[in-house]
């Protein structure tokens, strides 16, 4: 078949494989894309941590896998949308652990109410998130998160491999590798 800019070339035109088998990796950088959040937590019997604080917070995600359909390993747009809605529950809310017991939570007349280390809070339930870890740790965050992410995002069988990366200020935080 002749080419448009050279009408005698009549090689076959070469045609990309639609599927690459090699293992290819995408990343979202929760800093410089906007999946970030700030709260307030405390880790009880951890020194100063264990003082109400806060953090701003940013999330990195890499998904591990094989090109898919259409060229992509998944498609940014979507994870990105997942993720923002996640970090918003979080979002100016006081962190505490669903599960453990480090420090007594009660629920009574709309109201959390937090005993730990001789301290008593009483909070409106509205400013409080609750995650499913033991603790309110990066670590523990980010397997919130990471579950998060499998029950929302609908991955493909090409994706082999999530990471979430949550950082409690840009450069120190934990990740979790969960194999899909």
């Amino acid at each position: 078949m002749p080419s448009p800019n050279n009408p005698t070339d009549t090689r076959e035109p070469f045609i990309y494989p639609v599927r690459v088998r090699e293992p290819m990796r995408i990343e979202v950088d929760g800093w410089r894309v906007g999946i970030r959040f700030s709260a307030s937590h405390f880790i009880p019997g951890h020194g100063k941590c264990s003082r109400l604080h806060g953090h701003d917070y940013g999330v990195r995600v890499t998904l591990e896998g094989e090109m898919g359909e259409g060229g992509m390993l998944y498609d940014f747009v979507e994870l990105k949308k997942v993720l923002r809605a996640i970090v918003e529950e979080m979002d100016h809310r006081l962190l505490l652990p669903s599960r453990g017991e480090t420090c007594g939570i009660r629920r009574e007349d709309g109201e959390i109410r937090v005993e730990h280390g001789g301290k008593s809070y009483a909070l409106p339930a509205e400013d409080v998130f609750f995650i499913d870890a033991d603790a309110t740790t990066a670590e523990g965050i980010a397997h919130h998160i990471a579950r998060k992410v499998k029950e929302r995002v609908p991955l493909p069988p090409n994706v082999r491999r999530l990471v979430i990366c949550v950082e409690e200020g840009p450069g120190q935080g934990a990740c979790v590798e969960v194999d899909l």
